[in-house]
C-alpha cells in the first residue's frame, strides 16, 4: 500500500513538469558566428544616405518580433577576448547599435527586415557571438584540430546559456541553422591553406555538440564568403575552401558575396575602412543570409 502511494505521489510531480513542457512555443533559433563583417562595424551614420531616410527609420525602430541575444568580442591576444558590446545574457529586439558599439550593427538587421515580413516572425530568435580579428585556425579551433579554442568553447557555452533562457521563459527551442561570416583572419600564408580542414572539424563538431538542441537533425550551415578587399591577400583560397566545403552537403550553403556586389570601398568617403562593408553592402548581406535560412525553418515562408 505504502509502495503504491509513493507512486501515486510520483505520478503527480511529474504530469505538472509534462503540462509544463507540452505547453511550451516551439521556436526556430538562428546562430549567427565569425569575425568583425558578423560582429557588425558598419556605421549607422552612412545609413541614411545609402538606403533613404523611410528605411533608415525602420532600421532605427528596430523590429520587435525578431530578437537576438549577443555578445560581440575582440581579439587581444590568443585566448583573451574582452567585451565589445553585449545584451547581458538578454533577448531584445533587432535594431541599429547591437555590432562592436551603439553606432554600428551587423548583418542581423538585414535577416530581421526580411524575416519580420513573414507570418510566422515571433517564432524566430537569434544568438549571435562573434569576435572582431579571430581567425579559424587558432581562435576558433575545435576539439578534432586537436585542441579547444577559447572562442569555440564560449561559443558552445553561450549557447546553451541561452538556450536555457528561452525555455525558462516557456518556449521549446530548436537550433536550425548557423550562419558564419569568417575567414578573413585566415586569408593569409600558413593560414589559407588550412581553412577547409579547420572548417570541417569546426562545423562537425559543432554539429555533433548541439545535437540536443536541433531536434534530431543536423543544423544547417550557411557560409558568407569574404570580400576581395586588398588586406585579405588570400582571399580566393579561402572562398574556394568554402565552397568545397558547402558542395559536400545539402545543408551547407555557401553565398558568393563578391558575385552579390557587396563592397568595402565607399565607407567613410574620405578613407574607406577595407575591412569592414559598408553600411549598405552590410544590409544586403542580412538579406543574404535570411534568404538562405528560410528553407531551413519550420514555422516561416518567405513570400
Amino acid at each position: 500500500m505504502e509502495k503504491n502511494n509513493i507512486f501515486m505521489a510520483l505520478i503527480g510531480l511529474c504530469l505538472p513538469l509534462t503540462a509544463c513542457q507540452a505547453n511550451k512555443t516551439p521556436v526556430d533559433v538562428i546562430l549567427m558566428a565569425g569575425q568583425s563583417n558578423m560582429v557588425g562595424c558598419s556605421r549607422v551614420t552612412y545609413l541614411n544616405n545609402s538606403v533613404g531616410m523611410v528605411k533608415y527609420q525602420e532600421y532605427v525602430s528596430g523590429y520587435n518580433g525578431i530578437r537576438i541575444a549577443y555578445d560581440n568580442l575582440t581579439k587581444e591576444a590568443l585566448d583573451v577576448y574582452p567585451e565589445q558590446n553585449t545584451s547581458n545574457g538578454n533577448f531584445v529586439k533587432v535594431m541599429l547599435g547591437e555590432g562592436n558599439a551603439d553606432i554600428t550593427f551587423g548583418p542581423e538587421v538585414g535577416m530581421a527586415e526580411v524575416l519580420s515580413q513573414t507570418p510566422h516572425n515571433d517564432n524566430l530568435f537569434l544568438i549571435k557571438y562573434a569576435c572582431g580579428a579571430s581567425n579559424l585556425l587558432d581562435d576558433w579551433a575545435a576539439p578534432s584540430s586537436g585542441r579547444i579554442s577559447g572562442l569555440y568553447a564560449g561559443f558552445v557555452s553561450y549557447v546553451r546559456a541561452q538556450i536555457k533562457v528561452l525555455e525558462e521563459s516557456g518556449f521549446a527551442p530548436t537550433i536550425k541553422v548557423l550562419c558564419w561570416m569568417q575567414g578573413e583572419g585566415d586569408s593569409y600564408p600558413g593560414y589559407a591553406e588550412q581553412y577547409l580542414s579547420q572548417l570541417s572539424y569546426f562545423v562537425g563538431d559543432l554539429r555533433a555538440e548541439l545535437m540536443k538542441y536541433c531536434g534530431g537533425t543536423e543544423f544547417a550551415f550557411i557560409d558568407a564568403g569574404i570580400s576581395d578587399s586588398p588586406l585579405w591577400y588570400q582571399y580566393a583560397t579561402v572562398n574556394a575552401a568554402k565552397e568545397q566545403f558547402a558542395a559536400q552537403s545539402e545543408r551547407n550553403i555557401y553565398i558568393d558575396t563578391i558575385a552579390e556586389g557587396l563592397i568595402t570601398s565607399e565607407e567613410p568617403p574620405e578613407d574607406p575602412d577595407r575591412a569592414h562593408y559598408d553600411s549598405s553592402s552590410m544590409i544586403e548581406l542580412g538579406h543574404l543570409f535570411a534568404e538562405a535560412v528560410s528553407p531551413f525553418l519550420s514555422a516561416v515562408e518567405i513570400e
